[in-house]
């Protein structure tokens, strides 16, 4: 079957551009902002014609600008530059700045690639020959503040323009609830994940990760461990002065054998859950929706499961993250919104972590459905456990130095992501604490989180 195609792919039209970035990046010009449209910002009469895989060029900044970049650079998209004027010591000058926010806040090469190939569902590695240096930083929010910057710096003799301070971070700590005992479903699927993992490690004759992949192989099919770790979640959590959102599985669709392994097999009358959701409220936390395997564009999927989980809760859900992060820019978001959900948190990677965006933002996303924004607000998650032990072997130092590049780039930039932990994984079986303990400790100096 052909994949889907979108209304439309064309760019928006300029002054419609211009108005969805000065909206995403408001609360980087909002004193700056007559500045910021004062500014000789390169505007090129034709629509550049986009090309595939997405490729950077670094732009050197002028010495006033360096706070804002990385090693002296930004790297914007190449279709935002000329080729002829990348080599001139004022090359910035003539970058189409909004253009370059726009295409990688709104993944814009990704949409295309959507459009040409299907979605990815969240894995970077069938983006094939992308320029990965687009996850490494928030490029949006630093081109954000190399702009106020600029505005600073035209108007500081006339005007007295001063460059406001940073906006303050947010790290929003998320949980996906997606197992609360141990199920054959689950011993079958991450015995068989270790298997696989065993196997990748003798092929590249690695014996020490063998053995250990195996030994939790073992150990996923015959243990008897608790997954209920929400006393020693909770706990961590209060000590740390943090609040979270809880995603919960709340389907209704009968269990086919596509769901019995893909699908968290908990229900929510179960009496366990009925102690957790008053401790969660009393706690300051939010309930949000963890959809199922298969609802990523099914809007009545997404609205029964919604009013079943309010119903258990007691509370209202707006929040949500699409189980096994599947997702299509076309369909997911519009999908979301008509089920009544107002906040997702989907957009990251399954195989690794960074800023899928180039930002960290909370912003509407643009729909080339409407020409406007999308009524579903996002906030990009940028780590998950499973990134530090699962598809990266890491050392307890190297865990922690990459924890601490991806909350100090957040920092940085004063902007605001996601990050996510699922309870289970605090377990004997995974024994991924010491991991989550480092990321608490990585973002309580940012943010008393809301």
């Amino acid at each position: 079957m052909q994949p889907e195609v979108p209304p439309s792919l064309d760019l928006p039209q300029r002054e419609l551009l211009r108005r969805h970035v000065f909206a995403a990046l408001g609360c980087y010009w909002a004193d700056v902002s007559q500045a910021i449209d004062q500014l000789p910002l390169v505007e090129p009469p034709l629509a550049p014609s986009l090309q595939l895989p997405l490729k950077l060029v670094a732009i050197t900044m002028p010495a006033w600008a360096r706070a804002s970049a990385v090693n002296g650079q930004l790297l914007v998209p190449q279709e935002c530059v000329s080729d002829q004027l990348l080599a001139s010591p004022e090359a910035w000058r003539s970058v189409d700045w909004l253009l370059a926010v726009f295409l990688l806040l709104e993944g814009w090469h990704e949409r295309l690639w959507e459009q040409q190939y299907g979605p990815i569902h969240s894995y970077s590695l069938r983006l094939i020959d992308w320029d990965q240096r687009a996850w490494q930083h928030a490029w949006v929010n630093r081109i954000g503040l190399f702009l106020r910057c600029w505005a600073a710096e035209n108007h500081s003799c006339a005007s007295n323009v001063s460059v406001p301070s940073l906006p303050e971070s947010f790290i929003h700590l998320t949980h996906d609830v997606d197992a609360l005992s141990k199920t054959l479903a689950i011993r079958v699927k991450q015995g068989t994940f270790n298997l696989f993992k065993a196997f990748r490690a003798l092929r590249r004759l690695r014996l020490g990760e063998l053995l250990r992949h195996a030994r939790q192989a073992v150990v996923f099919f015959f243990s008897g461990d608790q997954w209920f770790t929400f006393d020693q979640l909770l706990s961590l959590e209060q000590q740390a002065g943090l609040q979270a959102t809880f995603h919960f599985y709340a389907s209704a669709q009968p269990r086919n054998p596509r769901r019995w392994l893909l699908d968290p097999g908990y229900r929510l009358d179960m009496q366990r859950l009925s102690w957790l959701w008053p401790r969660l409220a009393a706690a300051g936390h939010c309930v949000g929706l963890h959809p199922g395997f298969d609802t990523w564009r099914c809007c009545e999927r997404l609205a029964v499961s919604r009013f079943r989980l309010e119903q258990a809760c007691g509370s209202t859900v707006t929040h949500c993250r699409q189980h096994w992060l599947r997702f299509s820019w076309q369909h997911t978001w519009q999908a979301q919104a008509r089920a009544g959900l107002r906040q997702d948190s989907t957009l990251m990677f399954n195989d690794r972590p960074g800023f899928r965006t180039s930002a960290a933002l909370l912003w509407y996303p643009f729909d080339p459905a409407t020409g406007s924004a999308h009524e579903m607000q996002v906030l990009p998650t940028v780590l998950m456990d499973s990134h530090f032990y699962d598809y990266e072997v890491m050392t307890d130092q190297q865990r922690l130095a990459a924890i601490q590049h991806w909350i100090g780039e957040c920092r940085a930039v004063g902007g605001q992501i996601a990050v996510l932990w699922h309870p289970h994984t605090l377990s004997r079986d995974y024994n991924w604490g010491s991991g989550f303990r480092e990321l608490l400790a990585s973002i309580v100096p940012v943010s008393a989180l809301r």
